[in-house]
């Protein structure tokens, strides 16, 4: 009788959801969520990518985007997704895949709500490392 032993990949121990909220003084507020996937030194799956506008309805939008970081220490932007209105379940993105010739270090979510057309108050969420570039991190 044959023995199997499990263990865990680098790939299930250091993934995870980052999310976040956000208020302005004034009132409104905003939520995003993404599911991070590292699967290699130089390539992350972001899942369920969502982006909600909490009430009240101010009629200004929430808009947050995907931060990712080279191991040089350079941090770059994926394009903004926004959203408006006082939608229960927020709008979910869906999923993506980044994949880059430099190894990516950690990721993270940048999520601001509006003051005023041009104006908005932002915060980061928390920061994923890839357990391929950071084994003990």
């Amino acid at each position: 009788m044959k023995t199997r032993i499990l263990v865990a990949s680098p790939a299930q121990a250091r993934n995870g959801v980052s999310s976040g909220r956000t208020e302005r003084p004034s009132g409104g507020n905003g939520y995003a969520q993404v599911t991070v996937d590292f699967v290699s030194r130089t390539k992350v799956v972001f899942r369920k990518f969502k982006v909600r506008d909490l009430c009240p309805g101010d009629n200004l939008p929430v808009k947050a985007r995907i931060v990712y970081k080279h191991t040089t220490g350079t941090w770059l932007t994926l394009p903004w997704k926004d959203t408006n209105g006082c939608a229960d379940k927020g709008t979910n993105f869906g999923n993506f895949t980044l994949s880059r010739s430099r190894s990516i270090s950690a990721a993270t979510l940048e999520l601001c709500v509006y003051n005023k057309k041009s104006d908005f108050h932002c915060v980061n969420t928390t920061i994923r490392y890839n357990q391929y570039v950071h084994p003990g991190h």
